[in-house]
């Protein structure tokens, strides 16, 4: 049986809460791993969804953990392309709510981290919540 358990590392990007405005995720090192892949869960939208009022998941890159891109480039992610903006989902209306979305970063960057950025007026807010997986680890087990 193959052991995935030890390979892996998981990381809390950004904490569970009700969330009205954009949240920036901490920054995830990929040292010492070959693999990340970025979870974003959106529990049930507090507020109507709509065109004008949405809930956006962004990918960033850096190579210093300060200076950020967005990731734009289909061929360093794997998943659902992202848009010139670096949006790899965009919830609009209640079926998107209530489900996690998910992106791989195979580039070239250090770091990533994501974004979940709120579009109109958000009062009651969408419990959000991200952590990155880290695959591939060099050194076993992962602690």
């Amino acid at each position: 049986m193959r052991d995935m358990h030890s390979g892996l590392k998981t990381v809390l990007t950004l904490e569970p809460k009700p969330t009205a405005e954009t949240r920036y995720g901490a920054p995830v090192d990929r040292r010492g791993f070959g693999a990340v892949e970025h979870i974003v869960c959106i529990g049930t939208a507090g507020d109507v969804l709509s065109e004008a009022v949405s809930i956006a998941c962004l990918l960033e890159a850096s190579d210093d953990a300060s200076n950020w891109t967005p990731v734009t480039a289909e061929s360093e992610v794997l998943g659902d392309a992202p848009d010139e903006t670096g949006i790899f989902a965009l919830i609009g209306d209640e079926s998107g709510d209530q489900r996690d979305y998910r992106i791989g970063y195979v580039g070239p960057a250090r770091y990533t981290r994501v974004a979940v950025v709120l579009t109109g007026e958000h009062v009651e807010g969408t419990p959000v919540s991200a952590l990155a997986l880290l695959g591939f680890a060099q050194l076993k087990p992962v602690e």
